[in-house]
Order: C-alpha cells, then sequence, then structure tokens
C-alpha cells in the first residue's frame, strides 16, 4: 500500500509518543465531529505543533493515520476473524455482519469518519486503498464459499464484495446518525437482507446457529 506518511518510529519512546498523538486526534475528531487541526490536537495531547507534524507530516497525514488505525481495527476485530468453524457460510457471515454493527456502534469515531472526516487528496487515497483491501478480502471469502458450493458460480466475487461494505457503509451512516439508534439487530437484519442478495442467498432466511463443535 503506497503511503506519504513519515516512518513509523521505531524506539518505544517515539512509539508511545505516536500512539499518544493518534489517540488526541481521535479524541478531537469526536469531540469536534469531525475538525482535526493540529494546534487542537498539540494542545490536546500537552506538545507543540512541531511534535504532530514531526511525527504525521501534515493535517492530511494525521488523518489518514486516524483512518489507517480505523481499518486497522475493523479488520483485526471483524474482517480477519477465523469463522469458518462455525457452520456453513451463511452462519459464519452472519455471525461476522453481527461483529461488525457492534464494531460500528461501539466505535464513536465511525460516524465520524463515515461523515467524511477529511477529503485532502492523500486522505482519499488512503480511504481508497483501504475499502479496496476491505473488498479484496470480501471477494476472498466468496470465493471461498464458491469453492465450497455453497455460494453460486456465476457470481462476480469483487463486485458482490462491493456491493456487501457499500450496503454496511452506507447504512452505517444512516444508523449512527439517529437519535436514538436503532437497535444493533435491527441493523444487522436489514444489512443481512443487502448481504444475501449480493450473493445469490435467500434473503428472506436468517442463518440458523451452527452445530456445536463443528468442523470444516
Amino acid at each position: 500500500m503506497t503511503s506519504t506518511l513519515p516512518s513509523s518510529p521505531t524506539t518505544p519512546k517515539g512509539q508511545a509518543t505516536r500512539a499518544r498523538l493518534l489517540r488526541a486526534a481521535r479524541e478531537e475528531a469526536i469531540a469536534s465531529g469531525s475538525r482535526v487541526e493540529i494546534a487542537q490536537v498539540a494542545r490536546r495531547a500537552g506538545v507543540v505543533p512541531s511534535v504532530v507534524h514531526r511525527y504525521f507530516g501534515s493535517k492530511a497525514g494525521l488523518v489518514s493515520a486516524l483512518i489507517e488505525e480505523f481499518f486497522d481495527r475493523l479488520h483485526a476485530e471483524v474482517l480477519d476473524v477465523d469463522l469458518d468453524d462455525e457452520g456453513t457460510w451463511a452462519q459464519h457471515e452472519y455471525l461476522r455482519l453481527q461483529r461488525g454493527v457492534a464494531f460500528h456502534f461501539g466505535d464513536p469515531l465511525a460516524p465520524v469518519l463515515y461523515a467524511q472526516l477529511g477529503r485532502e487528496p492523500e486522505v482519499v487515497q488512503t480511504e481508497r486503498e483501504r475499502i479496496a483491501t476491505v473488498v479484496d478480502e470480501a471477494a476472498a471469502n466468496i470465493r471461498r464459499g464458491q469453492r465450497r458450493g455453497e455460494l453460486p458460480r456465476r457470481l462476480d466475487p469483487e463486485l458482490a464484495g462491493a456491493a456487501m461494505f457499500g450496503a454496511m457503509r452506507q447504512v452505517m451512516v444512516v444508523a449512527l446518525a439517529r437519535s436514538p439508534r436503532p437497535r444493533q439487530q435491527r441493523v444487522v437484519e436489514v444489512l443481512w437482507r443487502q448481504v444475501a442478495a449480493a450473493v445469490g442467498l435467500d434473503s428472506s432466511r436468517t442463518p440458523g446457529k451452527s452445530p456445536a463443535g463443528r468442523k470444516r
């Protein structure tokens, strides 16, 4: 993945400082509702603005790092979790969808990021690359379902993967902006119909629980 960010620090002190600055930027974005200004982040972190520039290069670099961190956690907590032992493709992807909705509901940065946190060219490029990675992973997951004979061979995995993530993102924009928010399970049900339709499954049926201890 192409990046214009400065190299990550290699010392424990440098890594801790970068993490503290990123945490301050995250808090500032959430508190402001989308604005991330280097002076405010520096003040929140208790440093001078030049320190933020040293670690992130620019405001766009700082916002790009926030996007990277968000997608890293999305992968670790949702997309990269191995659920293949949880029954059929539909069953384990329904579980993944539940994890995904819970992740977005539990992360106060999600509505800020999805509401266009920043649109400098560098930020747009970072977000585009991370979305492409999500779609690639969804496509690979769909191919596994095709090899197992559980999804139609006629499917285009990349288009179906893009449809799945696009549905997740747009539904989350609406759901997270509501007050009060809809129930998480209601959002899961809406999204499952979109996912099922994208991969050629019966969207009117909710996958049941897999048999205990089932292995693949």
